[in-house]
């Protein structure tokens, strides 16, 4: 193993007797570097099973998949680790850290959130969670907690380069350059560092700088992206010739590199080649399908050659890709008008006007953006709001017409729970955008994520008379009616998407809670069925097929399902909490509050877990304990998701009562808590 010949070393590693864990742990590794993970993978859930009450082995052996990038397994082990030893921070750590490199955002956001309660001051979570918060494009969210991580550990290279990147996603490249420069002197033959710095350089206009720096890159790491940044340089400056020397050079260390042959495609149809061009346009295309630059060019050379369906559908694909898209917008829309889809142009037209008020500056000069991000990550969550409920109101006096900042002011106003401020603000933005079907869908996305339905509803249907193909807009529409209550309407909303977006799981999981509300019970279980055999791993599937048998009043099959659901995913909240709710209705109170405490500590954000937990205690005599579970609530991210002056109310004029904690629940008070549970369910999951 230590030569890097791993194939060699299982032989002898299989030969060990008796296997003991330390070296069935290199046996995995070594299976795993050879490229054969099924083997790998069977010898470590085989270790796992015959060690299911080891937290120490779940958590090493989460660890080593996850370093050897089998995140889904990793998840998984350290899922089971948890599960044993709640809330340890190292446990929950690891945890978010695969969930991160497995793209589960929001799984990672949670597990993060609770290590870093137990661990304020940590920068390798903070840092850890500004990464799921800049993969998610939530820029500000994560430079907050950047600049409080590079606080911490100033020393710390790869929180710099994450602040300088964020920071260059939003123009700040004069900021990022003094970053750099500060890392470079800790790091300075970072690699990454220097193509930071050269690109922030390249961006604020300082071309010749910038292709100094490059040449270290290119001395530190001659990759073909290295030799892309110092041909790009040279090719803005308008100097093809040593343009094209560099991006030769990069297809040299990788044929298939997508910027490389794009920028090489570039300079041939600047140079008139357009055969040539369109040849390595293709060849980028094939690299990396969604090359936004790419398509956007092939597509002006199909508009040259009046191939116009081929262009038209080659800058269908460029606006989902790009992040500046109102100029695809206004070339598909003249194309349309020229194939005579009238409907479709103004559609679109009507998209590259919004898109179009919504300023793009280029790059700001130095803006002390650490030194004011600093102030505002030391602000309370209401107190960064209102921040920025102030200056959206400064902004929008300055600049009224741009849709951008009207959306980002009355999501503020929503957030400090104002909905007929935001109201007002959507008005005006309808009125900037009402034609534009892309915004009226966001704005109806906020409404319904602030619960504001009835509101939402309005917005998707008139983005659905704008674009009465959108699947993305049904799907939405189908979602708030059902969120609403109107299980028929939903149903019937549900009917207008096409026959490929009803083979969506999300689309299936939503149509099954549909029918399981208009009474179609054996329709709802075998969708949440189907759902589960193609979803092994997701408990909302397990709980809503839950919550379909507690409805028939099937609790041994709910039971059974929670069960089957906790084997796979066994630190899942969801799954705990309806564990809580089946042995409340067994009469094992106990148990129910032991399911229903740890359903609040797996999750913290979700208002249903402290409600079915406070009302349990409460149904038991526990007013104390109700009590201490709302002041949790209050205390949480989760607050706002329900009155709490009006519990307050409820549990101080409670009556003394003696504690039934140990005993069976009344078969009154079991239905009244299932019913809570089901109705929480509905509003809030």
């Amino acid at each position: 193993m230590a030569k890097g010949q791993p194939t060699k070393a299982i032989s002898y590693f299989q030969r060990v007797r008796p296997a003991n864990v330390e070296t069935r742990f290199n046996l995995i590794r070594a299976f795993l570097q050879a490229h054969r993970p099924t083997e790998g993978l069977k010898v470590a859930t085989d270790l796992s099973a015959q060690n299911k009450d080891d937290v120490q082995l779940h958590f090493t052996l989460g660890v080593l998949l996850a370093t050897e990038k089998q995140y889904r397994p990793a998840q998984l082990e350290l899922e089971r680790a948890n599960a044993l030893k709640p809330e340890t921070f190292e446990i929950l750590f690891n945890l978010g850290q695969a969930y991160l490199r497995g793209n589960e955002y929001a799984k990672a956001e949670q597990a993060l959130n609770r290590a870093l309660k137990l661990k304020p001051d940590s920068p390798e979570t903070l840092y850890l969670l500004a990464q799921v918060y800049a993969d998610q494009t939530r820029a500000v969210d994560a430079l907050d907690l950047l600049v409080r991580a590079h606080k911490l550990a100033p020393q710390n290279t790869d929180i710099i380069f994450l602040l300088a990147r964020v920071s260059m996603s939003q123009n700040y490249f004069e900021d990022a350059i003094q970053l750099l420069e500060s890392g470079l002197k800790i790091a300075p033959q970072r690699a990454d560092l220097h193509a930071a710095l050269g690109e922030s350089y390249f961006m604020s206009g300082k071309a010749e700088k910038a292709i100094e720096e490059f040449k270290i890159l290119i001395q530190l790491d001659p990759s073909a992206r290295s030799y892309a940044f110092m041909g790009l340089s040279y090719r803005h400056l308008g100097r093809f010739d040593e343009a094209r020397k560099y991006f030769q050079d990069g297809l040299k260390q990788d044929p298939h590199n997508a910027s490389c042959l794009f920028n090489l495609g570039y300079i041939e149809e600047r140079q008139g080649n357009h055969t040539r061009a369109e040849e390595l346009f293709q060849r980028a295309l094939l690299s990396n399908p969604d090359f936004s630059e790419a398509l956007l060019e092939l597509a002006n050379l199909r508009i040259t050659n009046k191939r116009l369906q081929e262009a038209a559908q080659l800058l269908r694909r460029y606006v989902k890709v790009s992040r500046n898209a109102a100029s695809g917008y206004y070339k598909l829309a003249m194309v349309e008008r020229s194939l005579h889809q009238l409907d479709a142009a103004q559609r679109d037209l009507n998209v590259f006007q919004t898109l179009s008020k919504d300023s793009s500056p280029g790059p700001y000069p130095y803006q002390h953006l650490f030194d004011y991000l600093g102030n505002r990550s030391s602000l309370s969550p209401l107190a960064r709001t209102q921040l920025d409920l102030t200056e959206l109101t400064e902004q929008i006096q300055k600049h009224p017409d741009q849709p951008q900042d009207l959306y980002l002011l009355a999501e503020a106003y929503l957030k400090l729970g104002k909905p007929d401020e935001g109201r007002k603000v959507i008005a005006q933005l309808d009125q900037l955008s009402a034609g534009d079907y892309r915004t009226q869908t966001g704005v109806g996305v906020l409404l319904a994520r602030f619960r504001l339905y009835d509101d939402a509803i309005q917005h998707f249907q008139t983005a659905l008379r704008a674009n009465p193909d959108s699947d993305d807009v049904k799907f939405d529409l189908t979602d708030a009616y059902f969120r609403r209550g109107l299980y028929s309407q939903a149903l019937e909303a549900s009917r207008q998407v096409s026959a490929t977006g009803q083979q969506d799981d999300a689309f299936l999981a939503l149509l099954g809670d549909i029918h399981a509300h208009l009474g179609d019970t054996s329709r709802a279980e075998e969708i949440f069925r189907e759902a589960i055999r193609r979803n092994p791993d997701n408990d909302q599937y397990y709980l809503s097929l839950t919550l379909v048998q507690l409805r028939e009043n099937n609790v041994s099959d709910a039971e059974e399902t929670l069960r089957k659901g906790l084997a796979r995913i066994p630190s899942s909240g969801k799954i705990l909490w309806g564990l809580g709710i089946v042995a409340a209705l067994e009469g094992k109170t106990p148990q129910a509050a032991q399911n229903l405490e740890r359903a609040v500590d797996l999750l913290p954000e979700w208002p249903g877990s402290y409600s079915t937990l406070g009302a349990f205690y409460y149904q038991t005599g526990e007013i104390t304990k109700a009590r201490e579970v709302l002041n949790r609530f209050k205390g949480s991210n989760a607050a706002g998701g329900l009155d709490v002056n009006r519990i307050e109310e409820a549990l101080a004029k409670a009556p003394a009562a003696p504690s039934s904690l140990r005993e069976p629940m009344p078969m009154v008070a079991r239905q009244q808590l299932l019913q809570l549970a089901l109705s929480l369910a509905d509003r809030t999951l």
